[in-house]
């Protein structure tokens, strides 16, 4: 079980219904084998927000609306949980989404888990004026669709994916006993903290590109963020999409041509040069020196 707190708040969850099990997922099968139909929406009545992180939470009730809320949510979530929550603004409102570390979508559990805290949170906070105008669930109804009505309000299943959506009205409810003066303490050292956990944008983006995960958009998707975003953190680590894929280029290229056997023009092949003349150009400005020339000096 990982050590974020969320991970140990779910697994003091499953102890309490006799489950151990080495992963969060892990325990969503177990607590449903052991007869428990929706553990995730249980989890989330069970616990409580304030102690699912030690900075989150005395910064997101602090926020001066919702809409500041998801923000901050977004921000700061890698303080307590490995799965990323990310926020897409839309023209009439927000989508909230959560992406596994590897850029897939989250278990459906934690799913419910993550959406039925946010919503009752929210409400809370609010005063109750302040809920998701739908959520949308990619798995099959499952036939008591009441269950997820009462914590959620409008529910769709069997859409494209999971979100938990608010309109415009819903982001500029105030949170009514929020303290800008706590936030505006907190926030510098939650960012330091997220900086010290997180892996730089670049090393994270260079080992999907080397896992051949290629194009900004497939790598964005992985690193849940948006296209945009990813450059622009990349560009505040001093580098580039671009600079980074022709990097990695680079090193696939310098290890396939120590590769006796392999013919220059299936190098530049498999790395995506739509010619071997545009491959010996690009080799040219890595190394000064042709393909053919670096595999000859390579061997003597």
């Amino acid at each position: 079980m990982n050590a974020d707190p969320i991970s140990a708040q779910v697994k003091r969850f499953a102890e309490e219904h006799d489950v151990v099990a080495a992963s969060v997922d892990e325990a969503w099968e177990a607590l449903r084998c052991a007869g428990l139909p929706h553990p995730g929406l249980v989890f989330a009545s069970w616990t409580e927000t304030t102690v699912l992180g030690g900075l989150l939470a005395p910064i997101i009730i602090n926020c001066p609306d919702v809409a500041a809320m998801l923000d901050d949510l977004e921000r700061f979530h890698p303080l307590v949980d490995r799965d990323r929550i990310v926020v897409a603004r839309q023209p009439s409102g927000v989508t909230v989404s959560l992406r596994s570390p590897d850029g897939r979508s989250s278990h459906p559990d934690t799913v419910d888990a993550c959406f039925a805290i946010l919503t009752r949170a929210i409400h809370r906070l609010t005063d109750g004026l302040a809920v998701p105008s739908l959520v949308t669930l990619a798995r099959p109804d499952p036939g008591d669709r009441g269950v997820f009505e009462e914590v959620f309000g409008r529910v769709a299943f069997a859409q494209p994916g999971d979100s938990c959506r608010f309109g415009d009205a819903a982001l500029r409810a105030r949170l009514v006993h929020a303290d800008p003066v706590v936030r505006s303490m907190l926030r510098p050292y939650a960012e330091r903290r997220v900086a010290d956990r997180r892996m730089p944008w670049a090393a994270a983006a260079s080992e999907l590109l080397a896992d051949d995960v290629s194009g900004l958009a497939e790598v964005a998707k992985a690193l849940a963020v948006s296209p945009r975003t990813l450059q622009s953190r990349l560009e505040e680590e001093g580098t580039s999409f671009a600079a980074l894929a022709d990097a990695v280029r680079r090193e696939r290229a310098l290890a396939m041509l120590a590769q006796p056997g392999l013919p220059v023009t299936a190098i530049a092949r498999r790395l995506g040069f739509a010619t071997p003349s545009a491959f010996t150009r690009a080799f040219r400005r890595w190394t000064g020196v042709p393909p053919s020339e670096y595999r000859q000096a390579e061997r003597r």
